[in-house]
């Protein structure tokens, strides 16, 4: 009970970390320029094992390969890698050379393996709650890897990968990057199936250690199973790791594309949670010309609303063409950026309903809240709708 306890402070610590790391991949997230490549396993750590393939000769093999084609397509973004050869590291401290490097996306690489050699096909994960026992299986045989680490028990509270009640914990944690990381996996999943022409196994959530520190879009790719002979073959071939290197890039190739498009529309989330803004009164007014919608501004009112937050930035915004918006744009200036919003409302459902409308166009927008010429958290504004 009392490791239990231990345990739930250190996810709530690792979550307040996470929330501060968060916040600085999602400023960046408007253009990709740092990405991290982490090869499973290493060192005295082999991970999935059959005959003499090691799962991590396999990850570092296809990681390296992932790396020099993101690099020879995009020179001046910034590899980062966990590991470039046979060393063993932390599955923490994999997590921190991420946050550390400020990296906006965490591709984490592994092999899966089965007591049935007939169980083949690829897995994309993302940190969250495992919602199949296949799922939670895999998760607790990537996290026995802490059992290579020294004094593991003391570094990880008492958490025990082989025990279903330390999973519990997991309940604790928030993924703030679900989104970004789920627009990411899908496609990851879907070019490795075109590719490799291994069944698909879908995308899935489950917890795991890896993950849990990393304070960007993540995704853990389980690339096939070593234990089938078919995934075996792909594996071990130079043709099928450059194969599934391709997959991984080409998805990237489209998250990274889909992203620098809206690059002024942030997750923004986490403000919404964790900062109440301050606004001041700011004139901003552009000609209406061919389409381009008029900016104004928020007089100091003393109603509530709420509104559909579609784009900010740290500098004006004239032209919202891109974004196909129908309605009026309106900005807010907070102490550090302009945030820029449409389709204000009185109403909280209205404004879901609202938002679920214009994210046919941006999908990144989400509800705010103003009350007197100010952001509050939309919590709070729901408190002082019932005060009413």
């Amino acid at each position: 009970m009392i490791n239990q306890y231990r345990f739930i402070c250190f996810l709530l610590v690792i979550f307040l970390l996470e929330g501060s790391n968060s916040l600085i991949a999602q400023e960046a997230l408007g253009k990709i320029s740092c990405i991290c490549i982490d090869a499973g396993h290493g060192g005295k750590d082999p991970g999935a094992i059959s005959g003499k393939l090691r799962e991590k000769d396999i990850t570092l093999a296809i990681a390296l390969k992932l790396g020099k084609m993101v690099k020879n397509a995009y020179p001046d973004l910034n590899i980062v890698y966990t590991r470039t050869k046979d060393v063993a590291v932390d599955l923490r401290e994999r997590g921190r050379i991420a946050n550390k490097a400020k990296a906006q996306l965490f591709i984490s690489i592994h092999v899966n393996k089965f007591s049935k050699s007939s169980v083949r096909g690829v897995e994309t994960y993302v940190l969250g709650l495992h919602k199949s026992e296949a799922s939670f299986q895999v998760a607790m045989k990537e996290n026995e890897a802490i059992h290579y680490e020294e004094d593991y028990s003391v570094k990880y509270d008492g958490f025990d990968p082989k025990k279903t009640e330390s999973y519990i914990m997991f309940n604790f944690l928030k993924n703030s990057h679900l989104k970004n990381s789920m627009e990411f996996a899908v496609p990851i999943q879907k070019e490795l199936i075109a590719r490799t022409r291994m069944p698909d196994r879908e995308v899935r959530q489950a917890g795991f250690i890896v993950l849990m520190d990393v304070g960007m879009p993540a995704v853990l790719i389980e690339t096939g199973f070593i234990s089938n002979p078919s995934d075996q073959k792909i594996l071990m071939s130079e043709s099928g790791q450059t194969n599934i290197a391709r997959a991984i890039f080409a998805a990237f190739q489209t998250y990274k594309n889909n992203v620098e498009r809206n690059s002024v529309v942030l997750t923004g989330g986490l403000d919404e949670q964790k900062q109440i803004l301050q606004a001041q009164k700011q004139k901003i007014s552009t000609e209406e010309k061919k389409g381009v919608e008029k900016v104004v501004t928020i007089s100091g009112r003393n109603d509530l609303f709420y509104a559909i937050q579609v784009a900010s930035s740290k500098t004006q915004i004239k032209d919202f063409r891109y974004l196909k918006l129908k309605g009026k744009v309106e900005v807010l200036k907070g102490t550090d950026r302009y945030r820029y919003y449409i389709k204000k409302t009185s109403n909280y459902e209205k404004a879901l309903e609202f938002q679920q409308e214009v994210r046919k166009t941006v999908k990144d927008c989400f509800v705010i809240a103003v009350y007197k010429g100010k952001q509050i958290a939309v919590t709070e504004a729901r408190k002082l709708e019932q005060k009413k």
